[in-house]
């Protein structure tokens, strides 16, 4: 095989296992609280920022879903198992957007879902994450920074090692 032959191989193989780059997305503004168990807020851009801002010191889970979406049925249980195991440490937090408000707040109540979650009723927080396909799996790492994503359905061994790794 020539070397050329192998640097191209080579580079094919760095870009397949890279993956997409990541969304050029920091969260900056005022620091927010998360909802609320049980609260499940419409909010702005500027306020999803501020509840990652909050949270700056804890690694942070951003799931985008919506109601509509099958893959999003599968991964809820395992994103509450992972709120449940990881409490304290680190936070799970999801984001129901191109949706309506009460078929995402019957989807939580359907999934018992006890973790935060909010509405993104104007778009704008799909737009900033840069959301190909839901769901969307973001982790944050606890400096804020986004350090990976999962588009599709995540899995949970990947969710547990994304957050062990976050963890580090």
């Amino acid at each position: 095989m020539t070397l050329v032959a192998v640097m191209a191989i080579g580079v094919g193989v760095a870009a397949v296992t890279r993956g997409p780059a990541l969304p050029a997305f920091q969260a900056t503004g005022d620091r927010r609280p998360l909802p609320a168990e049980g609260a499940f807020p419409a909010v702005t851009a500027g306020d999803f920022e501020g509840m990652l801002v909050g949270q700056r010191g804890t690694p942070v889970v951003v799931n985008v879903w919506a109601s509509w979406c099958a893959p999003c049925r599968t991964e809820m249980p395992l994103l509450q198992r992972a709120a449940r195991n990881y409490a304290g440490r680190a936070v799970i937090l999801g984001v129901a957007s191109k949706d309506s408000p009460d078929a995402a707040a019957a989807f939580l109540d359907e999934f018992g879902i006890r973790y935060p979650n909010v509405f993104d009723a104007t778009g704008e927080i799909r737009v900033r994450l840069e959301l190909t396909a839901y769901p969307t799996t973001y982790v944050f790492g606890a400096d804020g920074r986004l350090r990976s994503r999962v588009i599709g359905g995540v899995s949970e061994q990947q969710l547990a090692a994304l957050i062990d790794d976050a963890l580090s």
